[in-house]
């Protein structure tokens, strides 16, 4: 549930550099200026300009502009995948990598609960094996205690609400306050369904059985931790596969997730008895300390009553050990070696990774990312100018002008929904780089040194509990407008429909997606592709419900909203022909809004630079450049299972085949071409 509020631009950036060479360059607008293209050694080559490449752009046009780059390239051995966001990624680890050398340099002289310790020292526990192992589930062990010594399910539904008011951990319930969709500038508590672990997606994929045999014996091994036999844990694990099956089935696909008509159901504490069993939510809901919510907003509602059916003495056994599970496989990668290998290696079997994470490597990843937003304000200071900052927001004031004539131009749409459209667009926030004002969520938070006594375990233990403090805080007040939802090291992007913002982190302000030295259509193909996708899902199936104070309120005709799913319809039927992996095919309703956020991105690029041929294909290849991407066969499968974004290949191809100004750019093409779409099936909305 955590990202059903927000549409990010990828699951994983796929990103790459490409060589635009001498080309005639499009006008820019006034107020941008367009820099001359320049050669760098070492970045892929434009298929485009290699006429010994054998993938003719008329057959595959992703395969034409990236193919030569990613042939010379291998997955890394702890890695699913390669990708030019795989380096940018990396390039910011290793930024900060620096900050984290420097703070454990000058440890001695950093002040007790300074920023400074709290990063040195979380990241020598962390490496801190022996301690590791000698601390075993540290803090964690009376949470685990009490869902042993559950006697019946009042008790049991106490324990998981105290684990989920002190950690922020779900299992048979996932809680989690949001905005209300109805009233954005709100809190709202929503209650979503069980952890499924995989997903119902893949838990439900016959072709997966053998994948979801080693995550049953996960599952065991995990449980064998506990301190249950071997013969325990077995019958445990298959208990807690057929419980997680049987859950999936009431559960919805990911196609529906998102859609407000369908997950906005608000439940008083005296209707909610019509779905849980008497006192159950009352149990729950007061353990967590969260005794004067007066309203949950149910997501899962099928699934919710079976939920209901399992919370009896009964079932108590397995509703134990489900959570028990789900509490350790949530903080496996802070507990002793063993139990962080062993989910490292789950991890790496189900995405298809060869080999292990170094020590090293892990306690990084693991400070910077428990320490987001600290590390944030780091990053953004050695990585990030004002004058790029400055370039973006003008750039997307051109967008967002020309969306709106795109939208004005339309000839299926109302002139009462286009006004309420152009309102939406006045409306939108834009949040680019980083925060205004930094969170402090962990100010409060002690972490121990290893000399002190201090574990790894204990000390993210604090952090967690330090978060959950100020979100309680913060949730018995109106929506800070001004937070954000990633940090500025996230190569990533995101559009917020509760808060009408689209928001971009620092690190995807940087090459291959923007280049002050590259001329403005190269940028417009790359991070201008971005901005106008994030501007898409603003009118997307699910976003174009929200009005532009971020509202669930159909703004819409219904004569508007009924040739707007016709329209969505097409765009469906028109990605389940595309093939996503090795004969399978992509799921057209799982991925609408994120297909149509594509083609509504390359509509309104295109529409800016016109017919310019020369112009027009140099957006094109950075698009495909940006997309750059390769995966290990079991994360491409997964992908297709879990992701709701289209395969690079098709996010490419696809919209370029359904995009009148390629056939411009490109008059090769001709019907018979595998990138050939006739006239009349290339599919548009905006």
């Amino acid at each position: 549930m955590k990202n059903r509020i927000k549409f990010c631009l990828a699951a994983v950036l796929m990103l790459s550099l490409l060589l635009t060479g001498c080309r005639k360059k499009m006008e820019t607008p006034p107020e941008q200026t367009a820099a001359q293209p320049v050669n760098v050694q070492g970045e892929a080559g434009s298929a485009a300009a290699d006429e010994s490449e054998a993938v003719r752009l008329e057959d595959d046009y992703y395969d034409y502009v990236d193919q030569q780059i990613l042939d010379q390239v291998e997955i890394p051995k702890d890695s699913s995948g390669w990708s030019y966001f795989y380096q940018l990624e990396k390039d910011s680890y290793d930024v900060l990598e620096g900050v984290l050398e420097d703070a454990v340099k000058n440890r001695k002289q950093a002040k007790p609960g300074s920023l400074e310790q709290k990063i040195a020292d979380l990241y020598l526990t962390a490496l801190d094996m022996k301690g590791r192992e000698k601390a075993g589930f540290g803090q964690l062990k009376p949470y685990l205690d009490k869902l042993r010594n559950a006697s019946d399910i009042d008790e049991y539904l106490k324990a998981v609400g105290n684990i989920y008011g002190d950690l922020g951990v779900n299992s048979i319930l996932t809680v989690q306050w949001m905005e209300d969709m109805k009233d954005s500038s709100r809190y709202a508590l929503y209650v979503d369904g069980a952890d499924l672990g995989p997903g119902k997606e893949t838990l439900e994929d016959k072709t997966q059985a053998k994948l979801m045999d080693q995550y049953q014996d996960y599952i065991r091994s995990t449980l064998e931790y506990t301190g249950m036999s071997r013969v325990e844990a077995e019958k445990a694990a298959a208990d807690l596969m057929a419980l997680q099956k049987d859950l999936a089935a009431g559960a919805l696909p990911l196609s529906q997730q998102n859609d407000p008509d369908i997950i906005y159901n608000p439940y008083s504490m005296k209707d909610i008895k019509g779905l849980l069993p008497e006192g159950a939510a009352d149990s729950y809901l007061s353990s967590a300390g969260l005794t004067d919510v007066d309203t949950l907003i149910v997501t899962q509602k099928t699934q919710m009553e079976k939920i209901g059916k399992y919370l009896t003495n009964n079932h108590l056994p397995v509703l134990k050990n489900y959570s028990i599970f789900c509490l350790v496989n949530d903080f496996a990668p802070y507990l002793t070696p063993e139990i962080r290998d062993n989910y490292q290696d789950w991890n790496n079997t189900q995405n298809g990774i060869k080999e292990r994470k170094t020590d090293q490597k892990l306690a990084s990843e693991r400070t910077q990312n428990m320490l987001g937003f600290e590390f944030g304000r780091l990053y953004v200071e050695k990585r990030f100018s004002k004058e790029d900052k400055t370039a973006i927001e003008e750039m997307v004031r051109h967008i967002l002008e020309n969306y709106k004539k795109q939208i004005m131009g339309l000839d299926w749409m109302g002139e009462e929904t286009k006004s309420a459209a152009i309102k939406k667009l006045d409306n939108m926030t834009l949040k680019i780089g980083y925060p205004d004002k930094w969170p402090n969520d962990y100010v409060k938070a002690t972490i121990t040194p290893v000399e002190k006594g201090g574990n790894l375990i204990n000390n993210v233990i604090s952090l967690t509990k330090a978060q959950n403090a100020v979100n309680r805080e913060k949730v018995r007040k109106p929506v800070d407008k001004a937070e954000w939802g990633m940090t500025p090291q996230t190569v990533n992007a995101y559009y917020n429909p509760t808060g009408n913002e689209i928001v971009f982190p620092a690190a995807i302000l940087q090459a291959p997606f923007y280049d002050a030295d590259k001329d403005y259509a190269s940028n417009l193909g790359g991070i201008g592709t971005v901005i106008a996708h994030e501007v898409s899902h603003a009118f997307d199936s699910s976003g174009s419900l929200y009005d532009e104070n971020g509202n669930y309120h159909v703004w819409w005709t219904n004569e508007d909203r009924a040739k707007f799913r016709q329209l969505a319809d097409q765009v469906v039927a028109y990605y389940e022909g595309q093939e996503g992996y090795k004969g399978r095919h992509v799921n057209g309703t799982q991925t609408l809004n994120e297909n149509i956020a594509d083609l509504g991105s390359m509509a309104c690029i295109t529409s800016i630079v016109g017919d310019d041929a020369e112009s027009l294909k140099l957006v094109f290849e950075q698009f495909a450049t940006i997309w750059a991407a390769k995966y290990t066969p079991e994360s491409m499968i997964r992908r297709l299972n879990t992701d709701v974004h289209s395969p690079a290949k098709v996010r490419v191809n696809a919209v370029l085949s359904a995009t009148d100004a390629f056939y411009k750019a490109y008059p090769e093409i001709k019907e018979g071409d595998a990138m050939y779409v006739a006239p009349q099936k290339r599919v548009k909305i905006w």
